[in-house]
C-alpha cells in the first residue's frame, strides 16, 4: 500500500520516521462531484467497461476501503478513475496511488512541463490559476516522482550553463520597460514585508499574485502567437512565484504553495541562476516539512546543495535549518542540534542585508523558532517553551509591532508546545494573538488551530479561544 500522506502542520513523534496520519484526497474529489459512494462506484464500473478494461462490480464497500486507505485500487481501476477525472494515464504510472489524485483540476500542468524556457512559461501560466482544491493539505510530488523532478531540474540548470547574473538582459519591447521597473520595485517592497509587517498575509498574497500575473502576462505577450521567453523576465518570475509560495503557506494553503513553488523552480532553472534555484528548493523542502515527508525534505535539501555547492551564508543557513527539522522529525535530535549550530555559524558570517529574490528573514528569531520546533519534535516541549515564550511576548505586547506574515504558523507551534505542557492558558493566549495579528485567521490556518484546540475544549480558556476563532472567521 502507498505511504500515508500527512496533513498540514502534522508532527510525528521522535523516531516515527516523520510520517503522520494518513489522509486520502479521493473523498474530497467524490463529494466535489456530488456523488455518494454507491454512485461513484457505478460511475467507475461503467467507465472501466467502456474503456475495454473488463467488467467491474459496482461496490460501495470498495470505494469506502479506497477512501479509508485500507485498500488500493488495482491499476486498471485507477486508469478508469483517471479517465473520469481527466488525469493523463502517464501520471498514474509516474506518481502512483494516491499521489496522482492531487493532479485533479489541472494540477498536472506544472508537474508535466519540461525544464526548458518554454516549459517554464507554461508551468507559470498554469500556476496562476490553481485548482479549486487549493485548500487541501496534500502535496502532488513525493518519493520517486519528486526525485525524478529534482533530477530534471538539475539537468536543466546544467544545460542552461550560465553563471549567477546570467547574460545581459534583453531590452523589452518599446513602452514596456517602465512597467517592468515598477513590477520589480513593487516585488522588492513585498519581499521586505517578510521581515515584519502590519498587513495581514491575505492582503500580501493578493498583492503578490497580482504582480505574478503581470510578469506571466509579459512572458506570454509575444508576437506571432507563440509564447516568448525574454530571459530577463525569468528571474523576476521566480521571485514573484516564490512570493506567492511562502504567502500561500502563511495562510495555510500548502497545495497552492507547492504549485507556485514548482513553477518558481522552473523559472529559476530557466534563469540559469544557481542561487535562485537553491533558494526555491529551500522553500520546496519547507513544503515537505509542513505537509509531506521528512525524508523527501532531505532529498530536496541535497538537490539544493547540488544546484549551488557554494551558497552564500544566508542560503546555507536556511538549508541547514530545513535539514535540522527533517533530522528532528526522523528521530535524530543530536544531528539536528549540530545542523542548527552550523546554521548559526553561517548566519553570523553573513552581512544581514536584504537581497532581491531572497525574502526570507533568516535571523535570530528564525533560528530560535526552529530550535523550538526541533525540541518539540524530539519530545522535549519544556526545552521548546523558552524560545516560544519570547516570541509570544514580542508579538503580544501592548503596542502593535510589525510581525512576519508567517507569525500565524509560528504561533501554531506555540499552541502545540503549551498544549503538550498542559498550559491551556498560554495555548489560548497564542491563539488570541494569532487572530489579532491577522484580523481573521485565513481558513486553511484556522482549521489547523481548531484541530489542535478541539481535543482540549473542556478547558474554559480553550473554549473561549475556539469561540473567538469561529467569530473571527472570514
Amino acid at each position: 500500500m502507498s505511504e500515508p500522506l500527512p496533513g498540514p502542520g502534522a508532527r510525528a513523534s521522535a523516531g516515527s520516521g516523520g510520517k503522520p496520519a494518513y489522509t486520502n484526497p479521493l473523498t474530497r474529489l467524490r463529494t466535489g462531484m456530488g456523488l455518494s459512494q454507491p454512485e461513484y462506484a457505478k460511475l467507475i464500473a461503467r467507465t472501466h467497461g467502456a474503456l475495454a478494461l473488463g467488467q467491474l462490480a459496482a461496490r460501495r464497500e470498495l470505494v469506502a476501503r479506497w477512501e479509508s486507505g485500507r485498500a488500493v485500487p488495482v491499476h486498471t481501476v485507477q486508469l478508469a478513475m483517471a479517465h473520469v477525472h481527466d488525469v493523463p494515464a502517464r501520471e498514474v504510472h509516474r506518481l502512483g496511488w494516491p499521489h496522482w489524485l492531487h493532479l485533479v483540476g489541472g494540477g498536472a500542468a506544472p508537474l508535466d512541463q519540461p525544464y526548458t524556457d518554454h516549459g517554464a512559461v507554461l508551468a507559470l501560466r498554469a500556476a496562476v490559476h490553481p485548482p479549486g482544491s487549493a485548500g487541501s493539505p496534500e502535496l502532488g510530488l513525493s518519493g520517486r516522482a519528486l526525485a525524478d523532478q529534482l533530477g530534471e531540474a538539475l539537468r536543466g540548470l546544467a544545460e542552461a550553463g550560465r553563471p549567477d547574473g546570467g547574460s545581459p538582459p534583453e531590452a523589452p519591447p518599446q513602452g514596456r520597460e517602465a512597467q517592468l521597473r515598477w513590477i520589480e520595485a513593487r516585488t522588492s517592497a513585498l519581499e521586505q514585508h517578510e521581515r515584519g509587517t502590519l498587513l495581514p498575509p491575505t492582503v500580501l498574497y493578493r498583492a503578490a499574485e497580482a504582480e505574478h500575473r503581470l510578469v506571466v502576462d509579459h512572458l506570454l505577450a509575444g508576437s506571432g502567437g507563440g509564447p516568448p521567453a525574454p530571459r530577463r523576465l525569468f528571474p523576476l518570475a521566480a521571485r514573484t512565484a516564490l512570493l506567492c509560495t511562502w504567502l500561500s503557506s502563511a495562510v495555510g494553503e500548502e497545495t497552492r504553495a507547492e504549485r507556485h513553488n514548482l513553477a518558481a523552480l522552473r523559472a529559476a532553472v530557466a534563469s540559469g541562476r544557481r542561487t535562485a534555484v537553491a533558494t526555491v528548493l529551500a522553500q520546496l523542502a519547507t513544503r515537505h516539512l509542513l505537509a509531506g515527508d521528512a525524508a523527501d525534505a532531505r532529498t530536496v535539501v541535497r538537490a539544493a546543495r547540488a544546484a549551488d555547492p557554494r551558497p552564500e551564508p544566508v542560503v546555507a543557513a536556511l538549508l541547514l535549518t530545513r535539514e535540522a527539522l527533517a533530522l528532528a522529525r526522523l528521530g535524530r535530535p543530536a544531528e539536528a542540534a549540530r545542523a542548527l549550530d552550523h546554521a548559526a555559524d553561517a548566519l553570523a558570517s553573513s552581512d544581514g542585508r536584504h537581497r532581491p529574490g531572497f525574502p526570507f528573514a533568516v535571523d535570530g528569531r528564525h533560528l530560535a523558532v526552529t530550535r523550538a520546533e526541533s525540541h518539540l519534535l524530539a519530545g522535549a516541549p519544556d526545552r521548546a517553551e523558552p524560545h516560544l515564550a519570547a516570541l509570544l511576548d514580542e508579538l503580544d505586547g501592548p503596542e502593535p509591532v510589525p510581525a512576519p506574515p508567517l507569525a500565524g504558523r509560528m504561533l501554531l507551534l506555540a499552541v502545540d508546545t503549551y498544549l503538550a505542557l498542559g498550559r491551556a492558558d498560554q495555548a489560548a493566549r497564542a491563539t488570541h494573538c494569532a487572530i489579532t495579528l491577522t484580523g481573521a485567521l485565513p481558513p486553511g490556518l484556522a482549521r489547523q488551530y481548531h484541530r489542535r484546540l478541539a481535543a482540549h475544549q473542556h478547558a474554559p480558556v480553550i473554549r473561549g479561544a475556539l469561540e473567538r476563532l469561529a467569530d473571527a472567521g472570514p
